[in-house]
């Protein structure tokens, strides 16, 4: 009679948990070769050795477990063939997923580098492209609760609440900066990055904007504002759209008040 091997010992030559393979067991793939009727010990021969390794070869190749017992079930070559072929595509799926992700995390990495090494108070003329962005036509008054509005802005295009850090923009009106109102903002916004394009509502257009970085927060805006606008009467500038006001560093990255910096992009010709 073949050698008997107890789950526990199949479990150490292995390196399966017992609860795996009991699992395996329950769902149908790896039947043990002899149960006893008392004790309901379960007993694993060689035979159940090379259908073990088939199940690690293919879990390691992440193919789900319906996946293989329709294998073991069918057991023959179009079947392997159309099993893999479904994983293979899953598999770029997942690699494309995963190189967004490493985009996403280079890009977030250079913008806090960029911020973090900013040279507060100076006001840059700049040409900018066309930035995709969802928004929100919202009055908001910096003594409101913002997350009120942000879970609006979530809820009405049903956004993942995860793609929001860092990247939350205010709108301050034209009339609003002229009339020295900046406290008082006419929109809420997220800038997109890429990849995100698919969800944009709108756009931010190419064009001319004077950019400004400051210390702090959309609290400590108005003597930036204030400066612009100077710039703008010495250089015969006028003001054409909303500004746009973004927080680069806040309490969403750091808990250093001294190194918060916020970033307002004026439209201007």
């Amino acid at each position: 009679m073949d050698q008997l091997f107890t789950i526990g010992q199949l479990s150490k030559i292995y390196d399966i948990k017992i609860p795996t393979l009991r699992y395996y067991d329950e769902v149908g793939i790896l039947k043990p070769a002899k149960v006893d009727s008392e004790s309901h010990y379960r007993y694993y021969s060689t035979a159940e050795f090379e259908r073990l390794n088939v199940i690690k070869y293919l879990r390691a190749l992440d193919v789900p477990i319906s996946d293989i017992k329709n294998f073991f079930d069918a057991r023959d070559i179009s079947t392997l063939e159309n099993m893999l072929k479904k994983q293979q595509v899953e598999v770029e799926r997942q690699i494309k997923t995963l190189q967004a992700i490493n985009g996403r995390i280079t890009s977030r990495l250079k913008q806090v580098k960029d911020a973090e090494g900013s040279t507060l108070g100076k006001i840059e003329y700049l040409n900018l492209p066309e930035t995709p962005i969802v928004y929100l036509r919202k009055d908001y008054h910096l003594s409101e609760d913002i997350e009120i509005p942000l879970t609006a802005l979530r809820r009405k295009y049903g956004l993942d609440q995860a793609i929001f850090l860092g990247k939350i923009a205010l709108s301050l009106s034209k009339r609003n900066i002229l009339d020295n109102k900046f406290d008082e903002y006419s929109g809420i916004l997220l800038i997109l990055e890429s990849g995100d394009e698919r969800q944009a509502t709108s756009k931010l257009p190419a064009g001319s904007y004077l950019r400004i970085r400051f210390h702090g927060t959309h609290e400590d805006a108005a003597p930036a504002y204030l400066q612009l606008k100077k710039y703008c009467d010495d250089y015969l500038l006028t003001i054409i759209e909303d500004a746009v006001e973004i927080t680069l560093i806040d309490y969403g990255i750091t808990n250093d008040y001294d190194k918060y910096v916020t970033e307002i992009r004026l439209p201007v010709r």
